[in-house]
């Protein structure tokens, strides 16, 4: 393989990761909640949520979504910012087996429907603050379902 970007690499950068473990970032969740409960996971304004809470909000998430009927291979849209909710989002999904598509919050309506129309998004999770904006373009998208957090 030709790479030429290894020109640029520090002396002693390895050119690869290899052998990759054979887990994912909910393996790695599940270690930490275990291990080190307590310990922040995420920081955000001033608090703190540790491994075993995220581990435990994102377990209710999938939750919500599976009855709500996300189920494996379905696309969930987070228009959130970088805030807790994306990540407890995130996990939940992945949790669940759907496939993540972080959508850039500040798109307009226009911007958001490509995304949604082109990977047949029908669950969407965003800040209430956004919900105006995603009902807007929702009859135009294959969108069913919105949370807003």
């Amino acid at each position: 393989m030709h790479a030429p970007w290894f020109a640029h690499y520090d002396e002693g950068v390895p050119r690869t990761l290899a052998p990759y473990p054979n887990r994912t970032l909910i393996d790695y969740l599940a270690d930490w909640s275990r291990d080190h409960p307590n310990q922040p996971a995420l920081l955000f304004k001033g608090a703190a949520i540790g491994y075993g809470a995220l581990d435990r909000l994102s377990d209710a998430c999938a939750a919500a979504f599976a009855s709500l009927g996300v189920k494996r291979g379905d696309r969930v849209a987070l228009l959130l910012p970088n805030c807790p909710q994306f990540q407890i989002a995130q996990f939940g999904a992945w949790k669940i087996g759907a496939i993540v598509a972080p959508l850039n919050p500040i798109y307009t309506e226009r911007e958001l429907e490509g995304p949604l129309r082109e990977h047949g998004i029908e669950t969407m999770v965003t800040l209430t603050r956004f919900y105006r904006r995603v009902k807007q373009v929702q009859p135009r998208t294959p969108i069913r379902r919105v949370i807003a957090t």
